[in-house]
């Protein structure tokens, strides 16, 4: 759905801010084709050695390490520019968004996507553990609620006819399937290391969760919300 909200077509210059593992500048590349180009930025080389890795054999998809408040581009370089689960990590997402806007031509599409933290929740039977491990989780986010004033900041950089959807997530069942499942997984293996919680207390509140899936009492709720705006011709 974000990639949708873009409009690509083939020959067109995609710019990708905090690309991560390269899923997004994968597909974008898949679509813009070797007559176009994907940038790929990001502050973390492991994360850049996986997107090179994954679209290596796009070489019309590049990586580079920057900042999203300083992009190494030129003016109106990019038709299109997508951010997906990046500004709320940003300490200042309005120089951020005044550089994407910097960075593409008149009439380019933006497409930004980011969560509302505040609304994440998950039924455990041990409910005060439950809070210290999200509250662990939320630790290294500049923004939990970005999307509460997402769009006067948008609207704020420049950017016109800005309109914002829902992207809800209920999971009331636990498996590999499950959005949720991913998210319990990516919490043991990286809160131990980043918070004084331990990894026994982490994946005690993995298993509880389990546990309640076991027991047909499993429920997690998640909201996203993706922007879209215009650069004015």
């Amino acid at each position: 759905r974000t990639i949708e909200a873009l409009r690509l077509t083939p020959g067109a210059r995609v710019l990708d801010v905090g690309s991560g593992p390269g899923l997004f500048a994968d597909e974008m590349a898949q679509v813009v084709g070797p007559a176009g180009m994907v940038r790929g930025v990001d502050i973390s080389e492991s994360m850049l050695g996986i997107a090179r890795a994954r679209c290596a054999d796009k070489p019309w998809a590049e990586f580079q390490i920057a900042d999203a408040v300083s992009l190494p581009f030129g003016d109106g370089d990019f038709d299109a520019c997508v951010s997906v689960q990046t500004l709320e990590f940003v300490a200042d997402v309005d120089a951020a968004l005044r550089e994407i806007h910097r960075a593409l031509k008149p009439g380019g599409r933006l497409a930004v996507s980011d969560a509302d933290w505040g609304s994440t929740t998950w039924h455990c039977k041990d409910a005060a553990r439950c809070e210290r491990v999200l509250a662990g989780w939320l630790e290294g986010f500049a923004h939990l609620r970005l999307p509460l004033t997402l769009k006067r900041r948008i609207e704020g950089a420049g950017f016109v006819d800005v309109s914002a959807h829902a992207i809800p997530v209920l999971d009331t069942a636990y498996g590999p399937e499950r959005f949720s499942f991913h998210f319990i997984r990516m919490f043991q293996g990286v809160l131990p290391e980043r918070t004084g919680l331990t990894q026994e207390e982490v994946d005690a509140w993995a298993d509880d969760l389990r546990e309640q899936g076991d027991a047909g009492a499993y429920f997690f709720a998640h909201n996203r919300y993706l922007f879209t705006a215009d650069k004015p011709h």
